[in-house]
């Protein structure tokens, strides 16, 4: 009985972390997600500029620079290792869209695994009382 008590209490332990870790993975895909959707919302205001319009550009959180838009039709996307290539917005927009969708699929994924586990941790925990 003391040895079924102590696997339960070590299911419990190892559970409660995972259960921990995972919602900490949530926390950042959520965080993904509002930055992905800030960039869409970015770049359909940005299509919406003409050539040598000025705007303010976000240097780092509550700094801008006034700038002007040179190239209005494309925008430079990261796709590794330093590396810029230069995107339509159109295609751009759709890569962020696509982006998003996954992230979203991932979320959802993992609310699902936390809950399994939720439930498993309340059903140990009530066998342990």
């Amino acid at each position: 009985m003391e040895e079924d008590q102590q696997k339960k209490a070590l299911e419990f332990q190892i559970l409660n972390n995972q259960f921990e870790q995972y919602k900490q993975q949530l926390a950042k895909l959520e965080e993904q997600k509002k930055d992905i959707s800030n960039l869409s919302i970015s770049l359909k205001e940005i299509s919406k500029l003409k050539k040598d319009s000025e705007f303010l550009s976000p240097l780092s959180s509550g700094v801008l620079v006034k700038a002007d838009l040179k190239e209005p039709e494309d925008v430079l996307m990261a796709v590794g290792a330093g590396v810029m290539v230069k995107k339509p917005v159109k295609e751009a927009k759709k890569l962020i869209a696509e982006q998003e969708k996954h992230i979203t699929l991932m979320i959802s994924q993992l609310q699902s695994e936390i809950q399994k586990i939720g439930q498993v941790i309340n059903q140990l925990q009530q066998e342990l009382q």
